[in-house]
């Protein structure tokens, strides 16, 4: 019997959760709100890669370009931590 690809990231490490919104909501309710955003802080960081990596490879399929941007843009940021 076939399996169901499964979209997501082989590397666990890479696999997004809710709590890696956590740190994006802040930012983005400080934008919203006029405050200053707070610094982004190495965990926020990790925290976009995985959400970035997660969408590239789940949204492959429907939309090769946004997932290639996405990719792209997680692999800038992974590079800033070294």
């Amino acid at each position: 019997m076939p399996q169901a690809h499964d979209p997501a990231p082989a590397d666990p490490r890479y696999r997004a959760d809710l709590r890696d919104l956590e740190p994006l909501a802040v930012r983005w309710a400080a934008q919203r709100d006029g405050r200053p955003m707070p610094a982004p802080d190495p965990d926020s960081r990790k925290a976009l890669i995985r959400i970035l990596t997660e969408a590239a490879a789940r949204g492959a399929a429907a939309n090769p370009e946004a997932a290639r941007l996405a990719q792209e843009r997680a692999d800038q940021l992974r590079a800033g931590l070294d």
